[in-house]
């Protein structure tokens, strides 16, 4: 796993980026790839200035990049429940139509009337 400097934000040209975060996470994702064959690299760049932080990414091959994804939701998927995979599957569908009488927060599934710009139950910012 190496580092690479790059303008911000920006993979080689042969390379697609597929996650951006802290080192830690991005560590731990190049692992995970390495586990299933997938060469990841994680560039940075510089820091814009005395108070920022550089900005860090996860790259791969361009042709590595679905089957990178893939094993990032299988990851994720791993630690959920059938339950919990269901209700995160349903609010993947769940559109916030402001003319709507009422909606349904997409982080809990609680339904109320459309209005507050947060969700009353668990407090979601929607608006």
């Amino acid at each position: 796993m190496s580092q690479d400097k790059n303008s911000p934000g920006e993979a080689h040209s042969e390379a697609v980026i597929v996650l951006q975060g802290p080192l830690a996470e991005l560590q731990r994702a190049a692992v995970l790839l390495k586990q299933h064959g997938i060469a990841a690299v994680i560039g940075s760049s510089d820091a814009d200035g005395c108070c920022s932080t550089p900005k860090l990414w996860l790259e791969v091959a361009r042709e590595d990049a679905q089957p990178a994804v893939e094993v990032f939701d299988r990851d994720w998927r791993a630690g959920l429940d059938e339950e919990q995979i269901a209700a995160l599957e349903a609010a993947s569908g769940i559109v916030i139509d402001p003319e709507a009488h009422e909606t349904t927060c997409p982080a809990c599934l609680t339904t109320f009337a459309t209005g507050p710009i947060e969700c009353p139950e668990c407090g979601l910012r929607i608006g």
